[in-house]
């Protein structure tokens, strides 16, 4: 009866099968006429469309911006093929059909009826509408019959068969499906320059991938072409295609503007997931595909040791089929894990776009806030630059990053279902007993979680406080060589790493704890499941069991230990998106004062005008809010259209916070603000100026039309023609960041000429004039706010330069502490008789009327103007800034051995120590297990591989007998295994911590002692990029990959050991495996290497964008050019992300071919095993260690790659070890005396030469003076001619080449710069703030108490301007906070000067120290100086001769050469001498011939 059973379970399973061959392949057709032919219901299609709205792709062809191609490929060819194939093969299953009937087969004639109509209706299908892409359920269709006829052929060869029908019925399905994947997948192109696949790769060409077909989209064959470039040569710039339009983040933004347009509600979040929602659910569909069929190995290693187990030929032969079932789904995994990629990358890489895009965005709209001080405790300060570049390469990252992984978190629940299921059908109720282990280790991992958020969050602010430190740092870091305070401000960065990184330690023990659980967690699983299963339930663990277990928990640990992680990681994404949200709300400025939000009025250019309003620099969030210390207002303005406007007033007193209002960049209390910003129709000059990063030209055109005849007049109007002489390649010059370059006045100028050039209709101008001397104001007033560049525009000027400009003035507007005093036009003003209160105010300074009328020049220019040789210099392509260095070939071994050495040498061999103990005991425990299984099986032999003495397990009992010695020996291994992960873990993370710790230190200490020169060519954003990707990559990333890689070594070595061991004859094979693994392996480590370090170099200047658009904020609102901002970010990060996706588009061509040899190797080694007749013990060893050399095969190469491409962050950082270096800070063996230099010692230049580099011609030439004790020297001479050359040597910010500088007796260059730099003290034009109290700027180290600060802020009249309201925050004005931004001009200028007067230096070098202050303070503050200074050697740099006619002698120079060195007087007396030739064309003759009057 049970026989009878079996033959009609065996019947009706035959008749399924044949059933599902006939009539499955026939519903593809069916389907596909029903689509093609009929169409979808009216009714239906709209509910479709609603429902498919996750499905649609986010970016349509309407939505991009630049032209499309959307003329289809020709097609007719492939139709043609296809069609001859369905007919041949219609016909050949009607001949098949005749074939059975004839000879009386009629249980097949059903299925080639079937066959026969079904190739029919393809062949009518195709003739009528020729496909243009792939027609996938006609392919589906003819994949289900080739299918059938491979498992027919499969069992024919099994049951010793004919198999050539089959064989032959397989040929034309084969082919139809392979010409139907030629069609291409897309019928358009999304951009006119797709490249071909014959193209060579070019920046030129847009990627291919928006141009294949399913074949080369199937293994990523359209990569081909860089693949072997890369095998040639380098890639560069130039060799790597563009982002597809799909990608650009142009594109993306808009339509993301579009979604928040049309849904203002939405969160950011719920619009990250709306745009991502097609790659989301594809993610997910494709990685539960994986985690569903990824059981089947283990399953079917379930089925092969329980049929090697019978040891009968039928057992064998089911052993095969499981064999083959377990290397098909292996090839389904290559295939799915491919596709899936690339949707999980595009969903990230769109993620992160959109992210870095909305910061950029929001950083173009948000207030202005350099200069706001948060005085509300507990609140979070604004971001400044260090915050928002780790909002950019961290927080935007980590939210990114876990949408990419979604789909392993969607999925880890199913698999640990699944899991747990197929246990319980094996172990019974005893794997029950691990969810027990489960929930315990959960519950552990309770507190552990919130602890890490919190640690989570204090990492993010150390990390925001140590980049605010370190940017302050870099950016001021030529001030504080002047003052030789760069040391102290290094310790300061150094401390605040020290603080994030203990933050760091207490996230590495939380993590260990955690891993130490998780890792722990399948082993304890297995140890219960085990013990309740044989001592409890008394059952036996047979080889198949066991291995089918741990197979199980094994698939079980990797959802369990990632789980947790991935809930980490979500929340650690939900405080970076809070972070990104918190930065997205901060204040903006309001929408008519950015172009991005404001809209074009109908009108036309209104007037600029306030009406009743208040301003504040800071809105108050509440009442109880400390008060501002200024206020604007209330104002009630108009100026008067088409007309110069005068804004006067002392200094502090508002004048620069009035143009800000009108900007739109103070808080409106109340009233009303009129003016127009779009359409470029405002041009701003602030009295600090900013400058681009580009040539002098492009910052005079600042993304205008190019107009040759408004530009030299403008240069005209500017007087830049002389500077533009003195510059080897004239306007084309590059301007280093903040305009270091140049002069004071020469960025002024270029500033002013910007505002000139532009075509705006109102001019806003706050005190160009004060940086240049009389003479050049005289001649842009003249020039430049008078003719034709200024008709019909509106100037507001603020000055001081009052009666110079009243001429030219209609209108005129008085400050005093925020508020109007006196305004009209300057008619009325002198009708109404209060004219001459004006004029009590102003400066001593010539008007118009009364000025010189030959032609006018810089004061300190004139020398040299005739000599024109003197300007004829070799012509050079002008770049300042040095590309950035880009390494090529392999990383070196000096590389390995300086992160090696930063690790320490003995964390190391302990790592390898420990990753070998892991190994051994892992091959240890599977050979335990086998052995334990066979134990049960009596009359069997036993493992041959362990049949000689010596291992734990020798002289057991049978665990029939006695299973404990069996238990306790598995727990020994598993607890062994665990601590041995622990140890591996904890000093994996001490060897990191210890190597970041010591790069970060030397990076900071060798570029704390960079020379000057260094950051002059080097952007800011290229540093920060060192301290931030680089530095985090050394942190985090690049501990793994190290780890993974020598992992992945020992596990090939141990698995290709141990598969020899068991069956010898697989070497052959396995040396040919592995010889094709390291054929594929170089193309893919040339091409991802170079890309890696393409993608590195090209963050630089995103993020020195950046920089330099906070800086610059206000002039780009002012300007209107916003969209141009917006726009150069998107092409930046559009390259930065090209590189980025092509190297992710080679990884996926190297995991897709890896991922089906991986699925080759253990196909053959089973095989292997199965052909040689091992037990059932040794071919489970050999199947678990052949999964385990293919995984290793297949990461190794890739994990190698990512270790070189990690290690691209230790060489950046070490390049960045390498760079020259200044004299050391203290020599202790050449230590001035405490009161060097003294008030009585001289200052010797003897033969000094300077050059700024070896190649570069001397820029002083043989200088010979001598400085007496307490003298005044005025130092002239033209641009160019070495004045602050001079300065800087007496710094040693530039090095001599020849020649000494003695101060005091005492050789400079045998010092320690720190003591150098201390003694000497310098005051410029820019003063540096810092982020602190006015106490902490003035005397950063606190060698000062507080009264002597007191006492030198009211002699420099400090107190008074400063207007401090003492609160409980700040009981002194010492204790008032500041930062850069948070003074005007003049006041940083007086805080300079009381820095200056605190230190008490017996050397003082000025450089228009007070350029920004009004006339009668500046009397006073130069009062102040030779009163406190008596008794100091002061050297002033002039550019007016004015200031320095009073000196003790003047010392003037040319082309670096001394030409005359005397007392004002007697050099006034020299016929034809230079300094009185220079007096003669100045504005102040008149004054300066009285000198010299008998």
């Amino acid at each position: 009866m049970g026989v009878l059973n079996l033959i009609l379970i065996t019947v009706d399973q035959a008749n399924l099968w044949e059933s599902v061959k006939t009539f499955l392949p026939a519903t593809f057709v069916l389907v596909h006429i029903f689509c093609t032919l009929v169409g979808q219901p009216k009714c239906l299609r709209t509910r479709l469309r609603y429902l498919s709205a996750p499905f649609r792709s986010f970016l349509t062809l309407e939505d991009l911006l630049d032209p499309v191609d959307d003329q289809p490929h020709p097609t007719a060819l492939q139709s043609r093929v296809l069609t001859a194939l369905a007919t041949v093969s219609a016909a050949g299953w009607l001949a098949r059909l005749v074939f059975t009937i004839w000879i009386g087969e009629t249980q097949y004639a059903m299925r080639c009826l079937v066959c026969t109509i079904s190739w029919a209706c393809v062949t009518i299908a195709i003739a009528i509408r020729p496909p243009r892409t792939p027609p996938y359920l006609l392919m589906a269709f003819a994949s289900s019959l080739l299918i059938a006829s491979l498992v027919d052929i499969v069992y024919s060869i099994l049951m010793h068969k004919q198999a050539a029908v089959d064989f032959i019925a397989m040929i034309f399905p084969t082919t139809f499906v392979w010409v139907a994947g030629t069609l291409p997948l897309k019928t358009y192109r999304p951009t006119l320059n797709v490249a071909q696949p014959k193209d060579m790769p070019s920046s030129d060409l847009s990627c291919p991938e928006d141009d294949v077909n399913l074949w080369s989209w199937s293994g990523f064959t359209f990569l081909n072409p860089i693949l072997l470039l890369a095998s040639q040569r380098t890639l560069n710039e130039t060799d790597v295609w563009t982002l597809s339009p799909f990608f650009r983040h142009k594109n993306l933004f808009t339509k993301c503007l579009h979604y928040r347009a049309l849904n203002p509600t939405h969160s950011l979040l719920r619009f990250l997931v709306a745009s991502n929602s097609l790659d989301l659910i594809l993610d997910i569909s494709l990685e539960m595909w994986s985690a569903v069929v990824g059981f089947v190995p283990p399953y079917a290693l379930k089925e092969i040791l329980s049929a090697l187990a019978a040891d009968t030929p039928e057992g064998k032969r089911v052993a095969f089929y499981w064999t083959l079932l377990t290397f098909i789904v292996d090839l389904s995994f290559a295939q799915v894990d491919l596709f899936q990629g690339w949707h999980a990358r595009r969903c990230y890489e769109r993620t992160r776009g959109q992210l870095f895009c909305t910061l950029h965005y929001k950083a173009l709209k948000r207030q202005e806030i350099s200069g706001r001080i948060d005085h509300e405790k507990g609140k979070e300060s604004n971001a400044d630059l260090g915050k928002i570049v780790n909002l950019m390469q961290g927080d935007s990252y980590m939210v990114a990053q876990r949408f990419w992984d979604f789909s392993a978190i969607a999925t880890s629940p199913v698999r640990i279902i699944i899991a747990l299921v197929f246990l319980y059908q094996i172990l019974g109720w005893s794997a029950l007993s691990g969810v027990i282990v489960v929930v315990i280790a959960y519950v552990l991992n309770y507190p552990l979680a919130k602890y890490n958020i919190f640690i989570t969050r204090s990492a993010w602010k150390a990390k925001d406080t140590r980049m605010s430190l370190v940017n302050e740092l870099l950016q001021n870091i030529r001030f504080l060589k002047f003052y030789g305070w760069e040391y102290q401000w290094a310790r300061n960065v150094q401390d605040a790493r020290e603080t994030e990184l203990r933050w760091r330690i207490k996230e590495n023990v939380v993590d260990t704890l955690i891993s130490f659980i998780w890792i722990w967690m399948p082993s304890a699983t297995a140890l219960t499941s085990f013990l309740c299963y044989t001592l409890i339930a008394r059952e036996k663990l047979t080889v198949s069991k066991a291995f089918t277990s741990i197979a199980l928990f094994s698939q079980l640990q990797e959802p369990m230990v990632a789980l947790p992680g991935q809930i980490f990681a979500i929340l650690n994404a939900y405080v970076s998106m809070q972070r990104i949200e918190e930065f997205l709300g901060e204040d903006e400025v309001p929408k008519w004062a950015s172009t991005l939000t404001a809209t074009p009025t109908e009108q036309g250019f209104k007037e600029v005008k306030f009406c009743d309003a208040t301003f504040e620099w800071q809105k108050r969030k509440h009442p109880s809010a400390t008060p501002s210390r200024f206020q604007l207002g209330p104002l009630n303005l108009t100026f008067p259209q088409g007309s110069l406007s005068l804004v006067i007033g002392a200094t502090g007193s508002g004048k620069s916070a009035l143009l800000a209002a009108l900007l739109g960049e103070m808080h409106c209390k109340s009233g009303q603000v009129s003016l127009d910003k779009t359409l470029h129709q405002v041009a701003f000059c602030a009295q600090v100026p900013w400058l681009e990063h580009a040539t002098i030209r492009d910052n005079i055109i600042f993304g205008s039309p190019f107009v040759l005849d408004r530009y030299d007049a403008v240069l005209d109007a500017c007087a830049l023609r002389p500077d533009l002489a003195v510059f080897d390649a004239g306007d084309l010059t590059e301007i280093g960041e903040k305009g270091i370059t140049l002069s004071g006045g020469q960025r002024a100028r270029i500033a002013l000429a910007r505002a000139m050039y532009s075509q705006a209709k109102c001019v806003l101008l706050d005190d160009p004039l004060a940086s240049v001397d009389m003479h050049t104001a005289q001649h842009l007033v003249e020039h430049c706010l008078n003719g034709n560049l200024v008709r019909g525009r509106t100037i507001i000027l603020v000055t001081h330069h009052i009666a110079l400009c009243l001429p030219t003035a209609s209108y005129l507007v008085e400050i005093e502490q925020g508020r109007v005093i006196r305004q009209g036009s300057i008619q009325e003003l002198k009708d109404q008789g209060i004219f001459s209160a004006v004029a009590q105010i102003q400066e001593n300074s010539p008007s118009l009327e009364h000025s010189d009328p030959r032609p006018k020049q810089n004061e300190a220019d004139v020398l040299g103007m005739d000599d024109k040789s003197k300007l004829c210099r070799q012509p050079t392509d002008g770049k300042l800034i040095e590309a950035e260095a880009r390494a090529e070939g392999r990383v070196s071994a000096h590389t390995y051995m300086t992160y090696i050495r930063a690790a320490g040498l003995l964390p190391w061999l302990i790592t390898i120590s420990l990753l070998l103990l892991i190994r051994f005991i892992n091959i240890g425990n599977q050979f335990f297990l086998a052995k334990w299984g066979e134990a049960y099986q009596n009359g069997l032999p036993a493992l041959t591989v362990t049949a000689f003495s010596g291992y734990p397990w020798t002289g057991l009992p049978s665990p029939d007998v006695d299973v404990k010695p069996w238990l306790r020996i598995y727990l020994y291994i598993s607890t062994a295994g665990a601590f041995s992960v622990f140890f591996y873990i904890a000093v994996g993370y001490y060897a990191s911590l210890q190597a970041s710790r010591s790069l970060f230190v030397s990076l900071l200490r060798r570029l704390t002692r960079a020379p000057s020169r260094f950051f002059d060519v080097t952007p800011i954003g290229r540093i920060l990029n060192r301290f931030t990707t680089d530095i985090n990559c050394i942190d985090g990333a690049l501990q793994n990959s190290a780890r993974n890689c020598l992992s992945g070594i020992l596990n090939f070595v141990a698995s290709f050991l141990v598969i020899l061991y068991v069956v010898p004859s697989f070497a052959p094979f396995a040396l040919f495996i592995g010889w094709l693994y390291v054929r594929l392996a170089p193309p893919y480590i040339n091409a991802s290497r170079d890309l890696r370090r393409l993608e590195s170099i090209s963050l630089s200047p995103a993020f020195a964008g950046f920089d330099e658009l906070l800086r610059g904020i206000t002039h780009i609102r002012a300007f209107g050019m916003e969209d141009r901002y917006q726009n150069r970010f998107y092409l930046r990060v559009d390259k930065f992300q090209c590189y980025d996706h092509i190297y992710w588009l080679v990884n996926g061509w190297l995991r897709w071919r890896y991922d089906c040899l991986g699925s080759v190797v253990v196909f053959a080694a089973t095989m292997f095993a199965l052909w040689r007749g091992v037990s059932n013990g040794s071919a489970a060893i050999v199947i678990v260690q052949a999964g385990i050399f293919a995984e290793a095969s297949r990461q190794l190469v890739r994990v190698a790659a990512q270790l070189e491409l990690d290690f691209n962050s230790v060489e950046r950082v070490t390049e960045y070890l390498n760079i020259p270096q200044e004299a050391p800070a203290i020599i202790e063996k050449c230590r001035p005396p405490a009161y060097w230099p003294s008030s009585n010692g001289q200052l010797v230049v003897e033969d000094l030469v300077v050059k700024y580099a070896p190649h570069l011609p001397p820029v002083l030439r043989n200088l010979t003076f001598t400085v007496e004790a307490r003298e005044k020297i005025g130092v002239v001479g033209r641009t160019g001619s070495g004045k602050s050359t001079l300065a800087m040597s007496l710094l040693r910010m530039v090095e001599p080449t020849a020649g000494t500088i003695s101060i005091d007796g005492i050789d400079i260059s045998t010092l320690g710069l720190e003591d150098l730099r201390t003694r000497v003290t310098i005051l410029s034009q820019d003063v540096s703030l810092f982020s602190g109290t006015i106490q902490s700027n003035l005397d950063p180290l606190g060698h000062c108490t507080p009264e002597e600060c007191m006492v030198v802020l009211e002699r420099c009249h400090l107190t008074n301007i400063l207007n401090h309201t003492p609160t409980a925050d700040e009981p002194t004005i010492l204790d008032m906070r500041v930062n850069h931004g948070s003074l005007s001009a003049g006041e940083k200028q007086l805080l300079a000067v009381a820095r200056a007067t605190l230190r008490r230096t017996n050397i003082i070098i000025l450089d228009e120290a007070t350029s920004q202050v009004d006339s009668l303070l500046d009397d006073q503050i130069q009062k102040t100086i030779r009163e406190e200074l008596s008794d100091a050697i002061v050297i002033t740099i002039a550019h007016r001769l004015k200031t320095v006619m009073d000196y003790d002698r003047i010392l003037v120079l040319d082309d670096g050469n001394i030409v005359e060195f005397g007392d004002p007087r007697s050099l006034l007396r020299v016929p034809s001498g230079a300094f009185r030739e220079m007096c003669r064309k100045s504005a102040d003759w008149l004054m300066f011939e009285k000198l010299i009057e008998p």
